[in-house]
């Protein structure tokens, strides 16, 4: 015998997905200012709820897309980041609560995207309008982005996105190092050892022992020593220019 259908049908959720972007910007370019050139970006809201207030870029999610492709689209429409620009996108978790989101009950699944960094970059806090133009600030700029020094956290932004910040961070910090695709898109191909300092730094809040990171980096098989220190190392070129030591420059083995 079949069973009666529900009077009611239980209302569903919304589903949305929220991605915290971040850039970390090596030595010599304008991203280094405060907590070693790691920065998170938001968009000014266009619509209700909140609009004109600065959030992370987020959309809800169509009925047959995939949270990957849900967390593209936010990038590319929120704030104008294409995939191109993108080096790495990881899902965090998801977030609920009954009070997130006023328009209805709503769960987001939130993401990590590691940006490529701009050259030149936005001052901190700045719209990425006055940067000059890489594919990734120049068009961000039309979409209002506005990049921010981790070390301005929290930003008091809406719904619980700066919770969702923190747990992106935190994705980063356990996974530095171990998470081999993650760290090396957020240092980029090439890299010195103060550049890696810098990241821990922004990350942890702690300074690595010099001689502890120097030795890490040289017994981890997935680097190669470089026998001259990267380009953009602005910060060895001046101790060049001193006659001192530079810094030690690495790449990745693949």
């Amino acid at each position: 015998m079949t069973e009666a259908a529900p009077a009611a049908i239980r209302d569903q959720p919304l589903i949305a997905v929220d991605v915290v972007p971040v850039t970390f910007g090596a030595v010599g370019s304008s991203r280094t200012a405060g907590a070693g050139g790691l920065r998170v970006a938001t968009a000014a809201r266009r619509y209700d709820p909140f609009v004109g207030r600065e959030a992370l870029p987020g959309v809800l999610l169509d009925g047959a897309e995939l949270l990957a492709d849900g967390a593209r689209r936010a990038l590319r429409t929120k704030t104008a980041v294409d995939a191109a620009a993108v080096r790495h996108l990881a899902q965090i978790g998801a977030f609920d609560g009954p009070d997130r989101d006023p328009r209805s009950a709503a769960i987001s699944v939130a993401f990590l995207a590691v940006v490529a960094p701009a050259s030149p970059a936005p001052a901190p806090g700045a719209s990425a309008s006055s940067a000059g133009a890489s594919s990734a600030s120049s068009a961000a700029a039309a979409a209002g982005t506005v990049w921010h020094d981790v070390a301005d956290l929290p930003l008091g932004l809406p719904f619980d996105h700066d919770r969702i910040i923190a747990a992106a961070l935190d994705h980063a910090r356990t996974r530095l190092w171990s998470d081999v695709p993650l760290t090396r898109a957020l240092l980029g191909e090439h890299f010195t050892t103060p550049d890696a300092a810098r990241l821990t730094v922004a990350l942890t809040g702690v300074a690595p022992d010099p001689g502890n990171l120097n030795r890490a980096l040289r017994t981890n098989p997935a680097l190669t020593r470089l026998d001259a220190p990267a380009e953009s190392d602005a910060l060895g070129a001046v101790r060049r220019g001193r006659g001192g030591r530079p810094p030690a420059a690495w790449t990745w083995s693949d």
